[in-house]
């Protein structure tokens, strides 16, 4: 689940150098349940798919890409093997 736009900051601290801080609020509501946050700049499942097309179509030795299966949305889920040739 994404947090709204509203909840996030992004500023220059002062308490940091004046470096940039990304702060967030958020209401932990349910007692018994698990939370973890992630973050990382948005990568498109089509971006990935793409970039993955293009290495395979470079036949490297050390790639193989394998079909695992299909997500919920029907989407490829797929099993990289990366080794020495």
């Amino acid at each position: 689940q994404r947090l709204p736009p509203k909840n996030v900051y992004y500023y220059r601290c002062p308490d940091h150098r004046k470096n940039y801080v990304m702060s967030f609020a958020f209401c932990f509501d349910r007692e018994d349940d698990v939370y973890q946050f992630a973050y990382c700049y948005p990568y498109t499942y089509t971006r990935l798919q793409h970039y993955l097309d293009n290495l395979q179509k470079r036949n490297m030795d050390y790639f193989c890409r394998e079909l695992l299966g299909l997500s919920v949305q029907q989407r490829q889920l797929d099993l990289l093997t990366i080794t020495n040739p």
